[in-house]
């Protein structure tokens, strides 16, 4: 499986797999994180595409709210355009209402990584055998020591003989990981962040997964990443809790 061979909606699917844990019907239940022991899903997640609507409920939404919502999503046009669709949200919010007022999580844009990426600044891959370069930014090395196989491939920028900033894999499932960066705030604005997520996708690519590269509307510094790197956007996702 290549990135190049898969389209806009395959993406989707493939990012709420691996960003969420599902039971035997292919209802969402957790958050998908390394040791187990993720928050609960939202109660509707949706990445609408070009090519198409992918989305998932929660295992304990009422089988008369996923009606209505299977309702909403057919009835929505697939029209080759990202930006003249919608799964208008606020419908998807009355569909929800009931016990409790539903509220949209999160919002943002979907990105699918280029074929190449140039490399600018020099990156340490992580493994357990230098895991001690994460004291600085990791509070809980032995935590992260035998959780690690859920989190790579880790990059790091060191300076010093220590991390000063990160990239890991965030999500993963067998066909696909999701991106999350940290850097430290002194070392914010020096070109480490898009180095080490171009690094990170070479990585995850090696071991046979699809990189993802999701954030939110409002994190202006993770959408400066994804244009500096020429990420393209593949869709928006939508949390409805």
């Amino acid at each position: 499986m290549t990135d190049a061979s898969l389209t806009d909606l395959d993406l989707a699917e493939l990012g709420i797999g691996a960003q969420f844990t599902h039971d035997r019907d292919g209802r969402m239940v957790a958050e998908n994180e390394p040791d187990g022991d993720g928050d609960p899903a939202p109660r509707v997640f949706v990445t609408w595409t070009g090519s198409g609507y992918a989305w998932r409920v929660r295992h304990d939404v009422p089988e008369v709210v996923v009606q209505r919502l299977e309702a909403l999503v057919a009835a929505q046009p697939v029209t080759g355009d990202l930006g003249s669709q919608s799964v208008q949200p606020d419908a998807m919010l009355d569909a929800l209402r009931g016990d409790r007022e539903p509220q949209i999580g999160f919002q943002g844009p979907a990105y699918r990584f280029p074929a190449t990426m140039p490399a600018t600044i020099e990156v340490t891959r992580i493994s357990r055998a230098n895991l001690q370069l994460l004291h600085r930014v990791v509070p809980n090395l032995d935590a992260l020591d035998r959780d690690f196989d859920g989190v790579e491939p880790w990059m790091a920028v060191v300076q010093d003989g220590a991390a000063v900033a990160t990239c890991y894999s965030c999500r993963l499932s067998g066909r696909a990981a999701q991106a999350r960066v940290d850097t430290a705030p002194p070392y914010r604005g020096r070109g480490y962040a898009p180095a080490m997520v171009a690094a990170w996708a070479q990585a995850v690519r090696e071991t046979g997964r699809v990189p993802l590269y999701g954030t939110t509307w409002d994190n202006m510094a993770s959408q400066a990443v994804a244009r500096k790197l020429g990420l393209v956007q593949f869709g928006v996702s939508v949390a409805l809790l």
